[in-house]
């Protein structure tokens, strides 16, 4: 399996397990990334763009194994937002009472202080990682199955010939 083509272009097609496989790795770099952005510095937050690019492109060629754009993409991001909300909402009383309460407080301590404002959502933060990091892992679960379970075109379409179920090319599956 090539990485850098399943995860640096978003041309061509890849089979379930190959994406499968790709979505593992940049969610585990993910997650370190997310880790090191509350726990050590907010400086490595500037590395989720090129990892959002990552995720755009290993969908677009799970897509395309379906014979769909790659724009379609951007319903699974706003379901990532919708599922992720959700699932934060649910988990944050159990894996984050402390946060929860905060979170209660939040609209009282709208009208005080900025600075106070911003040292709770510092806390916060660090009191919600573990939320975070379920609640991404859940969603990128969830919608990774999904897009695993996209039938694969059997036919050479206008993104390739296929990833899987002829013995014309298994080259990326």
């Amino acid at each position: 399996m090539d990485m850098r083509y399943v995860l640096l272009s978003s041309k061509g097609r890849i089979g379930s397990r190959t994406f499968l496989r790709g979505l593992t790795v940049i969610t585990a770099a993910f997650m370190i990334v997310q880790v090191a952005n509350t726990f050590i510095s907010p400086i490595f937050g500037i590395l989720v763009y090129p990892m959002v690019y990552v995720y755009v492109c290993l969908f677009s060629k799970r897509l395309h194994d379906a014979g769909h754009s790659g724009w379609f993409y951007l319903l699974f991001l706003a379901g990532y937002g919708i599922v992720g909300s959700i699932v934060s909402a649910l988990l944050m009383p159990i894996l984050s009472p402390v946060a929860f309460e905060m979170y209660a407080q939040f609209g009282s301590d709208l009208s005080g202080a900025m600075d106070a404002l911003t040292e709770n959502i510092q806390e916060f933060e660090r009191l919600t990682a573990l939320t975070s990091l379920a609640s991404f892992l859940l969603t990128t679960a969830l919608l990774g199955f999904i897009a695993a379970r996209l039938p694969t075109d059997l036919e050479t379409n206008r993104y390739g010939p296929p990833t899987s179920g002829t013995p014309t090319s298994n080259t990326y599956s």
